[in-house]
């Protein structure tokens, strides 16, 4: 009997990758307004006027100063042409999108054009240090409102969609306080970690190129790794309602139940991105075509971020079912024995 109620009470197991990503597909392909915020932020960044920091970068340049030994010619050399490219073309308005985790995808920030179709466009200068810190604080604090309204669209239309039993989703006011206190730990703990890893992997590169690109290939793991546990953290705050730290326990508790199929889910939105990202910046941005390219990339970043939504959800009501099945078979295992 104990076999027979044992087979009974094992709950069956969580909707594989492909279907979730069906699924995530036809949620959006049923709701198109999702699209509209990453649509409408990718056309700012491309048609919209760049937050420079050329005038800033220069004055950095200036106290780098020259490369003190032959030796470290060439390092200098890197470092000066990616001020130069920072320079010439980056846009500290791409703050806006702060990290694909956190929600809105988007294009243009990371192409850095200056091309548009009605001509190049114009330059909104930076000076100083602290007009700098001020404006990523704002751009901060206003993505991350934007990526909380899109997160909480999705978690409300998935909810709806596959009937699924949770708290929320949370208020977009309330997440938005959520992602701004995860936003504060995050930017605490790499700037409390990158100073002894960065001071480790020179160290070991002074001594051997060789320890110190093991070091930095090794320190890239652990963060993926570390990636892989807390991919669930943003879904949990947005349909449980949790608070960031409850969330990574619960992400991580997630992870290792399936730790491949998150692992193998990971792999699968990674490789479609990336493929498809090379489709959707082949237009030139001083031509009009470009909407193409952000039209498709707002469909297929919103629909996988729908898929990660589901994908969690599955794997949320198999954890309830392990944990209820668990419960029940410690209650009957003295009746049992």
């Amino acid at each position: 009997m104990s076999d027979e109620r044992d087979t009974q009470n094992t709950p069956e197991r969580p909707a594989g990758i492909f279907s979730c990503l069906t699924m995530g597909f036809e949620i959006t392909a049923r709701r198109p307004q999702l699209i509209l915020i990453p649509a409408l932020l990718d056309l700012y960044l491309w048609l919209g006027p760049r937050l420079s920091l050329s005038s800033l970068i220069a004055q950095m340049r200036t106290l780098w100063g020259n490369a003190p030994s032959i030796e470290l010619a060439p390092v200098y050399q890197l470092m000066n042409e990616i001020f130069d490219l920072f320079a010439s073309r980056y846009n500290l308005f791409s703050l806006l999108n702060f990290s694909p985790l956190l929600g809105v995808p988007a294009l243009m920030g990371a192409r850095m054009t200056l091309e548009r179709p009605f001509g190049i466009r114009p330059d909104i200068p930076v000076t100083t240090s602290g007009i700098a810190l001020g404006w990523s604080c704002v751009l901060l604090i206003i993505g991350l409102g934007l990526n909380a309204w899109y997160l909480w669209q999705i978690g409300l239309r998935v909810s709806q969609d596959l009937e699924v039993p949770v708290p929320g989703p949370m208020t977009p006011g309330k997440l938005w306080g959520r992602l701004v206190q995860l936003v504060i730990g995050l930017l605490s703990l790499g700037f409390l970690l990158s100073l002894p890893l960065s001071f480790a992997i020179s160290l070991l590169g002074m001594l051997s190129l060789s320890l110190g690109g093991i070091a930095l290939t090794l320190i890239l793991c652990i963060a993926f790794f570390i990636f892989l546990h807390v991919i669930y953290v943003v879904p949990g705050m947005v349909q449980l309602c949790q608070p960031p730290l409850q969330a990574i326990r619960e992400s991580v508790a997630l992870t290792r139940i399936d730790f491949m199929g998150t692992s193998g889910m990971v792999m699968i939105m990674f490789i479609i991105t990336q493929g498809l990202n090379f489709v959707w910046v082949l237009p030139d941005p001083a031509s009009w075509a470009t909407l193409v390219g952000i039209g498709g990339h707002a469909l297929i970043g919103t629909a996988l971020t729908v898929t990660l939504f589901v994908f969690y959800q599955e794997r949320l009501a198999y954890l309830r079912m392990l944990r209820h099945t668990y419960a029940a078979n410690t209650a009957h295992s003295p009746a049992d024995t």
